[in-house]
C-alpha cells in the first residue's frame, strides 16, 4: 500500500495558497479601527469635508482646494445611508482600512521573494505593518480622504502585480484604481502618474497600456466632471489651481519650512510616522534590509509610488503636515520591512521564520499601540477640544455673544457655531472697542493668558506632538474685557506673542490708539509700557497726550516697566497718542530679523473710573 500523497494546500482564484493568517490580520485592522472609533469631528479638514458632502463647493472651502471630487461622491452616496456626514465619512474610511488590507495582502504576496509560504507571511506582515502603524491608527479612521485615497493605492498596486498575465481586465483595474486613488486626493498625481507610466512600459503590452489608460480616463471623468462644474468650467479651474499652487507655495514650501532644517524635515517624513525612536528605528533598519533583498521587478510599481512621493514631500510640502503627507510612502516602507524581517528569520533558520516574522510583528504592534493609546483614548472617550468648546459655548454665552476666532478654528467656528456671530480674530476688537455692551469671546487655539477663560484640553503626549500638526490639543474660550478694548489708530502692532497671549504689543515712534470713555463712564486709562532688556538702547522717554493735550510724560530704562494714569474726558472716544525719543529697527540692530520700527512696548490698558 503506497503512502498517501501530502496534501497540497489549498488555493484560492487568485493561485494563492489560503491562510489563517490573512483573515486573522482582516481581524486585527478591523478591530483597531473599531476601537478607536473618533467620539466626534477634530481636524480642520474633516470639518471642511463634512461641509463639501453637504454642499459640494471647492470655491468656498467645502472641502479646500484641490476638491477631492471622489471623496465626496463616495461619501454622499454612504449619507444616504447613514443621513450623518460625519458617520457616513467615518464608515468609508473604516471600509477603506479593511479593503485595503485584503489588497495590500494581494499586492505584497506578489512582491516578496521566497516560496509561496514565506511570501504569504511577508505580505501579511507587510500589510498589518501599515495598518497598525502610528500613522495610521492616528489617521486610519477620520473624516479625511486619506484612507479612501491609500484603499485605491492599494487596490492599483495589487493589479499592477498582474499585469505580467497579460488578462485585460487586471489592466484595467489598474487604471481605474489609479485614477479613483488621483480623484480622491488629486495631489497623489505627482507620484500616481510616474507609477502608471513605470508600470505600463514594463509590462511591454501595448495593448494592456491602451486598456489600462482607457480605463484611467473614464474613471477621471467620473470625477473631474463634477469638479470642472463646480468651479466654473474651464477658465475657473484654472484660476482655481493657479490659486491653489500659491497657497501650497506658500504655507507649505515656504514658511513652515524656512523655520524647519534639512534634518528635522527628513526626521518628521521618515521616523516620526513610525513613533519614537524604540519603535521607528527597528522598522527603518528592517526597510533598508529589505529594500536591497525585495528588489524584484515586481516591486517596480510600489518602488516608484513610495520613491516619488517621498521626494516631493521632502522637497516642497509642509513639515508639520508631514506624517499624513507621507502616507502613502509608508506602504513602501511597509513591504521593505516585513520583506527585512522574513530576511532576518531566514539568516537564523528555517525553524525560525515562522516566531521571528510574527514575534517581531506583535512586538511592533505593542509598541505601536502604546505608543498612541493616550491620544486614541482621549479621542475615542471624549470630544474633541473644539467640539467640547463649540458646545459648551452654545450651553453658556448668550446668543448675541460675537465670538473672534483664531484662523485654525475657523472651519470648527463656521460649521459648530452658526447662530453666533463670528469674525477673524485680527482686528476684532478695534471693531467692538466702543461697544461695552456686546459680550466679546476669543475662541483661541491653545492656552488663553486672559482672567477667566474656559479652556477644554486632551492630554498631552509625545504622540500628539509627533503624530499630529500640534493643534487642537487645547482650545480656550475668553471674554475680552471692555475695560480692555481699544482701536487703534496708527504705529500700535498686533499682539505678541498672539491676542490669545497677550503679553505686549510694539509701539512706533508716532503711536497712537483710541478709547471709549463714555460707553464705559470711564473717567481714567491706566496705561503700562516697559523696555525689554534687550532693547539696543539704555533708556527712551514718551511724551503721552490725550486729544493733543499732553498728559504725562515717562523715561523708561533698559529692563524697566511703568504704569501711569491718564485723565480722560467725558467724551465719546478720545485718543491717546504716544510720542517717543528714540526707535530701533531689530534687524539693523543685530538683535533678531523684525524690520519694523520699534520704541516701547504697550503691556497693558485699563479703562476704569476715579
Amino acid at each position: 500500500m503506497q503512502p498517501s500523497a501530502a496534501p497540497r494546500p489549498a488555493r484560492s482564484r487568485a493561485g494563492t495558497p489560503k491562510s489563517p493568517a490573512v483573515l486573522l490580520g482582516l481581524a486585527v485592522v478591523a478591530a483597531a479601527r473599531l476601537l478607536t472609533l473618533p467620539r466626534s469631528v477634530w481636524e480642520g479638514d474633516e470639518i471642511l469635508f463634512l461641509r463639501g458632502i453637504v454642499s459640494f463647493d471647492p470655491l468656498h472651502h467645502s472641502p479646500h482646494p484641490p476638491g477631492y471630487p471622489l471623496v465626496i461622491g463616495l461619501g454622499k452616496l454612504l449619507n444616504t445611508v447613514f443621513h450623518d456626514p460625519f458617520a457616513s465619512l467615518v464608515a468609508l474610511s473604516v471600509l477603506s482600512s479593511l479593503v485595503g488590507y485584503a489588497a495590500l495582502v494581494a499586492a505584497f504576496r506578489r512582491m516578496a521573494p521566497g516560496p509561496v509560504a514565506d511570501a504569504e507571511r511577508t505580505a501579511v506582515a507587510g500589510a498589518l505593518l501599515f495598518h497598525l502603524s502610528p500613522a495610521m491608527l492616528v489617521y486610519g479612521p477620520l473624516a479625511l480622504s486619506d484612507p479612501p485615497a491609500l484603499m485605491f493605492l492599494s487596490l492599483a498596486l495589487a493589479a499592477a502585480v498582474r499585469l505580467p498575465d497579460g488578462d485585460w481586465r487586471w489592466a484595467a483595474a489598474f487604471g481605474a484604481a489609479a485614477s479613483a486613488a488621483v480623484g480622491c486626493r488629486p495631489q497623489l498625481a505627482v507620484a500616481v502618474l510616474p507609477m502608471l507610466a513605470a508600470t505600463l512600459a514594463l509590462g511591454r503590452s501595448w495593448r494592456l497600456a491602451a486598456v489600462a489608460l482607457a480605463a484611467f480616463t473614464a474613471v477621471a471623468l467620473v470625477w473631474f466632471l463634477p469638479l470642472l462644474a463646480a468651479v466654473g468650467g474651464p477658465s475657473g479651474l484654472l484660476a482655481f489651481l493657479g490659486r491653489q499652487a500659491g497657497l501650497v507655495a506658500a504655507y507649505d514650501a515656504q514658511a513652515p519650512r524656512a523655520a524647519a532644517g534639512g534634518s528635522s524635515i527628513l526626521v518628521r517624513f521618515l521616523a516620526h510616522p513610525w513613533g519614537p525612536r524604540w519603535t521607528s528605528l527597528p522598522v527603518l533598519a528592517l526597510a533598508a534590509v529589505g529594500a536591497f533583498a525585495g528588489a524584484r521587478r515586481a516591486a517596480a510599481p510600489l518602488a516608484v509610488l513610495a520613491g516619488v512621493d517621498l521626494a516631493f514631500a521632502l522637497a516642497a510640502m509642509n513639515p508639520q503636515d508631514a506624517v499624513r503627507y507621507a502616507l502613502p510612502s509608508l506602504l513602501g516602507v511597509s513591504f521593505a520591512a516585513a520583506v527585512g524581517l522574513a530576511v532576518l528569520a531566514r539568516r537564523l533558520g528555517r525553524p525560525a521564520v515562522i516566531w521571528v516574522i510574527w514575534g517581531g510583528l506583535i512586538l511592533l504592534g505593542a509598541g505601536f499601540v502604546v505608543y498612541t493609546a493616550p491620544l486614541l483614548g482621549a479621542r475615542t472617550r471624549r470630544d474633541s477640544p473644539p467640539v467640547a468648546a463649540a458646545r459648551w459655548i452654545g450651553r453658556t454665552l448668550p446668543a448675541r455673544s460675537i465670538l473672534l476666532v483664531e484662523s485654525e478654528l475657523a472651519p470648527h467656528a463656521d460649521y459648530l457655531l452658526r447662530p453666533f456671530l463670528r469674525l477673524p480674530a485680527a482686528g476684532g476688537l478695534d471693531r467692538f472697542a466702543g461697544q461695552p455692551g456686546s459680550p466679546v469671546f476669543l475662541l483661541g487655539d491653545g492656552e488663553s493668558g486672559w482672567p477667566d477663560a474656559a479652556t477644554f484640553r486632551w492630554p498631552d503626549c509625545d504622540a500628539y506632538g509627533k503624530l499630529t500638526r500640534g493643534h487642537f490639543r487645547v482650545v480656550s474660550v475668553s471674554p475680552l474685557p471692555p475695560a480692555r478694548r481699544y482701536e487703534t489708530r496708527r504705529g500700535v502692532y498686533a499682539y505678541e506673542p498672539s491676542l490669545r497671549q497677550p503679553a505686549w504689543r510694539w509701539l512706533d515712534a508716532d503711536a497712537a490708539l483710541r478709547v471709549f470713555p463714555r460707553a464705559l463712564r470711564a473717567t481714567a486709562a491706566a496705561v503700562t509700557l516697559a523696555l525689554p532688556d534687550n532693547a539696543p538702547r539704555p533708556a527712551v522717554t514718551v511724551a503721552l497726550a490725550v486729544d493733543g493735550v499732553p498728559a504725562a510724560a515717562l523715561t523708561l530704562p533698559r529692563g524697566s516697566r511703568q504704569t501711569v494714569e491718564l485723565p480722560l474726558p467725558a467724551a465719546g472716544a478720545a485718543e491717546i497718542a504716544f510720542r517717543s525719543d528714540a526707535a530701533f529697527v531689530p534687524a539693523a540692530a543685530g538683535v533678531g530679523t523684525d524690520t519694523r520700527k520699534l520704541a516701547v512696548q504697550l503691556i497693558d490698558l485699563v479703562l476704569h473710573g476715579r
